[in-house]
């Protein structure tokens, strides 16, 4: 196929992604409603570790705080954020995939895309986006015969989320086994480089608080899903991918891609706590290996090629059709303007706490500020001793605060006000707290309602 017509399909591929996400574009509940409101903070001169809880490397939050300059208070300017940063991922896939002189490689881009996987994780700024970004572009450069840049990119991806190590070491594996001792040392030495330029200032000012944050609270946070439920999650929906991902895993020997892939995957394997969003910072390896198998396959037997492009029309449709039904219409919070407008009636004295996914972004909307910063309120936070539950909850209500929380309210089950119980201590809110108004949820989840209280304990006592 002509270069020409290759670029107009991966272009077309890229803008319906596009088109399609900006078309539904709203905000969501999710972590990433608390990055935005760091990026505000950090603009202010507030700075992670030392004035907030942070449980990651700082870089997303300060590459939020730059693009805060220009995005201002437009929140689904950052909300769409994840599906340009995804859009640049898939070039990035056509241009490696084109480089091996794969015959298919401009349907990279649009498989990647619209695989469940990005359509669901795309929702959502997790961090995961930068992290399969910067990898991907790594590896670029460092075909592009650019070391040293390749390494910077390489530490921009770990000092997004941690779990980018695994594949960073795997890459670095690569890299020493081509036993150029010069490409190796540049490669090295960007990525040491990079690193130290960007962390010492934080280690310098609250190194305490980074080792804990950053480490030691990743380590100690409790259980989260059934590894059982996520992988099987990922097998039942992308295994034709996964099955053309195996073929191009034999058939290449793409080493370069193959060592990240694989020490990211034990990672997650072994790791105590894992979600499926965390699946996007690797789910880019599975598409280079399974369009690297149909250009083998083709040699070898075009019928069976066919064959396979037949089975993935359908298994498109079907993954399509699952998102709309499902994620399309999950933790979308649709009516983050009708709370923050309430809060504005409210009293200005009382500032707000409450559930990392929803109260960032009520804080926001309404011009409010969270209660002494606490942003992260995720209860893994708290369940891992990098935030004291009970000394927070009673340092809020001694000052007086708008609790928002994600409630489940079902009356018929006799279960009222429950949810809050992961970042607000159960025996504080039972003595201070009450029920100011309630929003019903569009979340389609457990949650049917968002619910905020006052909680004082100066009114409740008399003091």
């Amino acid at each position: 196929m002509e270069r020409k017509r290759k670029h107009l399909i991966v272009g077309a591929g890229i803008l319906a992604f596009l088109a399609f996400k900006l078309c539904f574009l709203t905000l969501f509940f999710g972590d990433s409603n608390a990055y935005f409101y760091m990026a505000k903070v950090v603009l202010q001169g507030l700075m992670p570790y030392r004035d907030f809880f942070l449980a990651d490397p700082p870089l997303m939050v300060y590459i939020l705080a730059f693009l805060r300059i220009f995005f201002g208070n437009n929140l689904l300017a950052y909300q769409f954020l994840p599906v340009v940063l995804e859009s640049c991922t898939a070039f990035i896939l056509f241009l490696l995939l084109d480089k091996e002189d794969n015959k298919f490689s401009f349907l990279a881009p649009f498989i990647y895309l619209f695989s469940l996987s990005v359509l669901a994780t795309s929702d959502y700024l997790t961090g995961a986006q930068f992290v399969i970004l910067f990898s991907l572009f790594g590896i670029f450069l460092w075909k592009k015969q650019k070391p040293f840049w390749s390494g910077v990119l390489w530490a921009l991806a770990c000092l997004i989320k941690l779990y980018a190590a695994p594949a960073f070491l795997g890459f670095l594996i690569f890299v020493l086994l081509q036993k150029n001792r010069k490409q190796s040392a540049k490669f090295i030495f960007g990525f040491v480089l990079a690193g130290v330029l960007i962390m010492a200032p934080f280690l310098i000012v609250s190194f305490h608080n980074v080792i804990a944050y950053t480490l030691t609270h990743q380590f100690n946070r409790p259980a989260g899903l059934s590894k059982i439920n996520v992988f099987g999650f990922l097998l039942s929906h992308e295994w034709l991918l996964l099955i053309l991902a195996i073929g191009g895993l034999i058939a290449s020997r793409k080493k370069e891609y193959f060592y990240p892939f694989i020490f990211s995957l034990v990672f997650f394997i072994l790791y105590q706590d894992i979600y499926y969003t965390y699946f996007d910072s690797f789910f880019a390896y599975i598409i280079i290996f399974a369009i690297l198998f149909l250009g083998w396959l083709w040699e070898k037997n075009r019928g069976l090629c066919y064959a396979f492009f037949g089975i993935y029309i359908v298994f498109f449709l079907i993954s399509f059709g699952f998102y709309q039904q499902t994620s399309f219409i999950q933790d979308r919070f649709v009516n983050a303007r009708e709370v923050s407008d309430y809060m504005k009636t409210l009293p200005l004295k009382y500032e707000i706490y409450g559930v990392h996914e929803a109260a960032p972004v009520v804080a926001l909307l309404s011009e409010r500020k969270l209660f002494n910063n606490y942003i992260d309120t995720n209860g893994q936070a708290f369940a891992s001793g990098g935030q004291n539950l009970q000394k927070v909850s009673q340092d809020a209500a001694k000052a007086g605060v708008i609790l928002i929380a994600r409630i489940i309210d079902l009356p018929e089950y006799n279960i009222k006000d429950f949810g809050y119980e992961a970042y607000f201590a159960k025996d504080v809110f039972e003595k201070y707290c009450q029920r100011m108004k309630a929003f019903p949820s569009a979340s389609n989840d457990q949650y049917n309602f968002i619910v905020l209280y006052k909680c004082d304990s100066i009114l409740k006592t008399g003091g």
